[in-house]
């Protein structure tokens, strides 16, 4: 399959190039900065460039059968960036004629989450979850093949391989889930579809 990853430097996008290439699959990395792009393979090319720049990024995505986000800024300050992320990467797969969008966002944006995640996500995270809900709107297109994903707290732990998985909400009890497991998640919904214009919430 052929994979064009974005935001693979972060702590999800590291990990989603390291599955998609063991899992023999041919790989783009457009990044910003190239050269912290660890990952050496035959199957993996490094494209720099601007997240926010329509003509690179559909150049980036081009005969791509699918594109994966792990974009995710790290501010809790008020920003617009993903929402100006979520509109370029529509309009740069629309310039290339790929369809299949995978991105993950936040379980703060479920309504029925829970009482702490209502808390956080109302308070300290009340800014990330503006963006985010404009950035799924951007995104969410009826000529696209797009897939959110909505997990808990992120953790750096190796991935334990039991994730839970509800479609249009979190699993319930739902609390934290390893970076490696949401990448893993998003690799195995890229290469067999089960959430086609759906949102999905996954925890451990």
């Amino acid at each position: 399959m052929r994979v064009t990853i974005l935001g693979a430097t972060g702590g999800i996008g590291r990990l989603l190039v390291s599955g998609a290439l063991e899992a023999g699959h041919e790989v783009t990395a457009f990044v910003r900065s190239p050269e912290k792009v660890s990952q050496k393979s035959p199957r993996l090319r490094v494209i720099g460039g601007d997240l926010f720049d329509v003509p690179q990024m559909a150049a980036a995505v081009r005969e791509s059968e699918v594109v994966i986000s792990g974009f995710g800024p790290s501010t809790l300050r008020e920003t617009t960036l993903r929402r100006d992320f979520g509109h370029a990467v529509v309009q740069a797969m629309r310039v290339a004629g790929v369809r299949r969008l995978i991105h993950v966002t936040s379980a703060f944006l479920f309504s029925d989450a829970g009482a702490m995640v209502a808390l956080f996500g109302g308070t300290l995270f009340h800014n990330v979850v503006k963006d985010h809900v404009r950035s799924e709107a951007e995104m969410m297109q009826p000529d696209l093949e797009w897939t959110m994903v909505r997990p808990p707290r992120l953790v750096n732990q190796t991935a334990k391989g039991r994730i839970r998985e509800v479609a249009g909400h979190l699993p319930k009890g739902g609390t934290v889930i390893s970076r490696a497991d949401v990448a893993s998640f998003m690799l195995k919904e890229a290469a067999a579809p089960r959430y086609v214009r759906q949102i999905v919430g996954i925890s451990d």
